[in-house]
């Protein structure tokens, strides 16, 4: 063969073009003598001319390269393929996802669907394996039992009609072994059919639909506002699988990486759960590194790991090479452990005879040379087969230019509106469609996404930000001018949309209540309590444009008769609650406020369509200008952003009374909030005329012991 005098290693780009030219020679060689297999090689003869595609005439990207099947395996006679290549990037991904030497399979795919296709079924084949000598005994079983039920039956003919009795007990027989049977026959279609675990909304779409044509069960599982797997929820949901298919497997799908967001699940937690829950089930767990997965063994999701499948359980990875590193043509690679791809195919027939008895353990059968070439070639450029380095300063550089990105969108949008959950994936209001064709940014409801890979160089944020700016003022110019609004008092017509507001913003944007992990149902929950106080008191209110949509809403009460919160039914934001006990403390303790003396303006929303314009102060100011007409005298407000802290520019008499840095905040020895940078404000304003801080002590009495 003609890599045999090629060494395993290369120093420089010039011998990997060396070792090119030279398998180019050998497949020229092979293409003038091909007479056996169906291809016609139109291009390696000149009939089709892909020069106007760029592709050089006499090229390895003009002649045909076909990788058949498992690409450890080479052809006898098909020989017209690079599976040495294919070896040996293989080999290169093996040890730098710390799989021993010659301990992982598997083959270069079209990209993540074919990656993740090629996982489910190989893992529903080592499933079924796994449980086979079970599957015989289950089917003998059945076989005993139609044989027996066949048996009571002919008994029953024998009976005379007028011997009731003992007809009934016959026929109670027949019935007791029917459902005997078809509850063997459950058995069996369970050990027939794992059952699919995976984030519902956040888990890639093509999931689903393999699942729907490999026949396995699916369980959606509600994932966190990041977009990562929920361990609670998932396991409820386990729970409720081992109740109703005790002995259905387990297959869940880890995503390193979502579209959107760029969300890692908590692999090590899944399989913990796992092991807890459902050690009698044999599982196994697919990871899904469409996007984040390449780069996973430097990102360290889950600490130092020396073995991303031993250690953390899983049996397949899937990646897509052309999202990163990100190669000219889609393509992905599926990695699989050589004991769990040995148990798959044990009991394999699908050796292909005519190209040498060849084990088809891929989805596509003939698979694209070039893509193996191109995947190869890019793994020596980044020097992978030496090291990390160089793939290590490109993701620094990655992640260097989404942080930049993030902060300059921060200055444009404020900090409430710009989401950063992961290191590539950058969430904002949707701009113009015409910016959004123009960069192709990724929309999602009134959301875009950036994600920042190699290409996203700082001079091309400049000119994005630049035109985003431009867009911004001009929509933003045009909203001034023609966005009517109306204020009204929060009643029980704006229930619904004022929960959902706030639900929303909270939960997505805030910071505080993001960084908590809350979901919309857990979230609602505290929202609905606090609507329907609100809505009895009437000191809230509303901001709605000329449709009488919501705009924005902020609740006030008075401090004589403050929300007391009902953590049993949220627990999840008990760290919140206790931020603000802490920062208003020096406010509150120690005294009994005066009905109808101080306004507590303490929750606002504004609708992410309308932010940034002013709303937010609008209805902060509607609030406390009703106060004041009612008699109070001052307002009281807590802050957990700079944004909303900036509606205290519109008060002459002010105090800051404290101030909490969330990063040095601690709640039973622990620190819920360092990864939130600044720091949560208290003030008290004067709302009316004449009235300073002096006259604020005839607002309370005391309750400290005298």
């Amino acid at each position: 063969m003609w890599g045999k005098d090629v060494p395993d290693q290369y120093s420089s780009l010039q011998e990997r073009l060396k070792d090119f030219k030279s398998l180019l020679r050998y497949i020229n060689k092979l293409a003038r003598y091909k007479l056996g297999y169906p291809v016609s090689l139109l291009t390696y003869l000149g009939i089709v001319d892909n020069r106007i595609l760029g592709i050089r005439s006499g090229s390895l990207a003009n002649i045909l390269l076909n990788n058949v099947g498992d690409p450890f395996k080479d052809s006898e006679t098909s020989l017209m393929e690079v599976k040495e290549h294919e070896r040996e990037l293989i080999g290169i991904l093996e040890k730098f996802y710390g799989l021993a030497e010659n301990d992982a399979r598997g083959y270069v795919t079209t990209g993540g669907t074919e990656g993740n296709f090629a996982g489910l079924w190989w893992s529903k084949r080592y499933l079924i394996s796994k449980v086979l000598d079970q599957l015989i005994r289950t089917d003998n079983t059945i076989k005993l039992q139609l044989k027996e039920e066949q048996e009571l039956s002919n008994a029953l003919t024998k009976i005379p009609t007028n011997e009731y009795q003992a007809r009934m007990n016959q026929l109670q027989k027949i019935m007791d072994m029917k459902e005997s049977i078809q509850n063997s026959k459950n058995i069996s279609q369970q050990l027939l059919t794992p059952t699919v675990f995976y984030a519902s909304g956040h888990t890639h779409y093509s999931i689903p639909k393999i699942a729907e044509i490999l026949r396995l069960n699916t369980k959606p599982i509600p994932a966190h506002p990041d977009g990562s797997i929920d361990i609670n929820q998932f396991k409820k949901e386990l729970l409720l699988h081992l109740r109703s298919h005790p002995h259905s497997a387990i297959l869940v799908i880890a995503n390193i990486g979502t579209t959107i967001t760029g969300a890692i699940d908590d692999v090590p937690a899944i399989k913990k759960t796992i092991e807890e829950m459902a050690a009698h089930l044999p599982y196994t767990i697919h990871m899904d590194g469409a996007l984040t997965g390449f780069v996973m063994p430097l990102l360290k999701p889950f600490g130092d790991v020396a073995n991303y499948f031993d250690a953390l359980g899983v049996n397949t990875l899937a990646v897509s090479a052309h999202k990163y590193p990100g190669l000219s043509q889609p393509c992905g690679i599926i990695l699989a452990k050589k004991s769990f791809f040995e148990m798959a195919f044990s009991k394999s027939e699908r050796s292909i005879d005519y190209v040498g008895h060849i084990l088809d353990v891929t989805i596509t059968g003939s698979r694209s040379g070039l893509n193996v070439l191109m995947f190869y070639n890019a793994l020596h450029t980044l020097g992978l087969h030496k090291g990390t380095q160089k793939l290590q300063l490109m993701l620094d550089k990655n992640i260097e230019h989404a942080k930049y990105l993030f902060e300059e969108l921060k200055k444009i949008y404020g900090p409430e509106a710009v989401l950063y959950p992961y290191h590539f994936n950058i969430s904002f209001p949707k701009p113009s469609i015409e910016i959004a064709k123009k960069y192709q940014l990724m929309l999602t409801g009134d959301r875009a996404t950036i994600c920042v890979l190699t290409n996203v160089s700082k001079e091309l944020i400049a000119e994005f930000l630049q035109d985003l700016q431009f867009d911004k003022e001009l929509t933003m110019s045009h909203r001034t001018i023609s966005t009517d609004y109306i204020i009204e008092t929060l009643g029980h017509d704006h229930v619904k949309a004022v929960i959902e507001l706030f639900t929303k913003a909270f939960c997505d944007a805030e910071a505080v209540t993001h960084t908590l992990g809350i979901r919309y149902d857990e979230y609602k929950i505290f929202v609905y309590e606090v609507i329907q106080k609100a809505v009895k008191e009437g000191m809230s209110k509303v901001v709605l444009d000329k449709q009488h949509h919501l705009i924005a809403c902020t609740i006030a009460e008075d401090l004589a008769d403050p929300f007391i919160p009902h953590l049993a039914h949220y627990p999840k934001l008990k760290p919140l609650f206790a931020l603000l006990e802490e920062l208003s403390s020096p406010f509150l303790k120690g005294k009994k406020f005066l009905k109808g003396k101080v306004a507590h303006i303490w929750y606002a929303a504004v609708d992410a369509a309308y932010r940034g314009q002013g709303f937010s102060t609008i209805s902060d100011m509607a609030c406390v200008e009703a106060a004041a007409r009612k008699g109070f005298d001052y307002a009281y407000a807590e802050f957990v952003n700079p944004v909303s802290e900036n509606v205290t520019h519109q008060f002459k008499v002010l105090k800051l009374f404290n101030k909490v840095n969330f990063a040095e905040f601690q709640l039973n020895n622990e620190r819920p909030f360092t990864a939130l940078k600044g720091q949560a404000t208290a003030y008290v304003a004067a709302i009316r005329p004449g009235i300073n801080l002096d006259s604020l002590n005839q607002c309370y009495r005391s309750t400290e012991a005298v």
